[in-house]
């Protein structure tokens, strides 16, 4: 397995990306999901407090801290065209019999509302990587057909998944900054260092994504 510097972009087709930036898409997250049948049972996905898989990855390892985790970036859109779209979210009235005595209809679960979601309309998602560049492409191209979430309404569609060489490793690092949560003690962020990251075992205070920050050979 031949680890150098990569390069992942995705295109999606324009209709918008569910993006949080203070949650972002993580690459070697992406990676997981899609190695995951392959080394989970059929628990898979555990609960969020049970100890989860360390999935292989074809990926490179940093170390810091006593801590370790996968060479891989955030995803972040080319350009920047935010905005704020609305869903909205009704009572399920097929679960309806489930319910015991009146439901307020006024408030709470049972009341019909709009919710907000950022939406980014950018087409072209960028992420950094160290590993092996003919497996990550096997695996993203196989696997990844959406991004970001409300996939079901049809936001997100890949449409394209290019993995290039490139000269400089920007996986953990760009300029200084933390291109992915790194360890940090003072750090305001609890996250696990790799994934899953919905996860909370093992989470250790981490920096932002963005934040600049001491690394070894960095």
């Amino acid at each position: 397995m031949a680890i150098k510097p990569l390069k992942v972009t995705f295109t999606t087709d324009g209709s918008g990306v569910y993006y949080d930036p203070n949650e972002p898409l993580m690459l070697d997250g992406l990676l997981g999901w899609c190695l995951a049948p392959l080394h989970c049972d059929s628990t898979f996905p555990p609960s969020r407090d049970e100890t989860p898989v360390d999935i292989p990855l074809p990926l490179g390892r940093w170390h810091l801290d006593g801590q370790w985790g996968w060479c891989a970036s955030a995803l972040f859109p080319e350009g920047d065209a935010e905005f704020v779209t609305w869903v909205r979210k009704r009572f399920r009235v097929n679960r309806a019999e489930l319910v015991q005595g009146n439901p307020n209809l006024s408030g709470s679960v049972y009341h019909d509302r709009n919710l907000p979601f950022a939406m980014n309309l950018a087409t072209r998602w960028v992420g950094w990587a160290l590993g092996d560049r003919k497996r990550v492409e096997q695996l993203l191209r196989k696997n990844i057909r959406y991004l970001g979430k409300k996939r079901a309404a049809g936001h997100g569609r890949v449409v394209d998944v290019k993995v290039e060489w490139c000269e400089q490793d920007l996986s953990v690092l760009r300029d200084g900054r933390a291109q992915r949560y790194l360890p940090k003690k003072d750090g305001l962020r609890v996250v696990r260092p790799r994934p899953p990251y919905w996860n909370i075992v093992g989470a250790i205070p981490c920096c932002e994504i963005g934040e600049e920050i001491a690394f070894p050979n960095g």
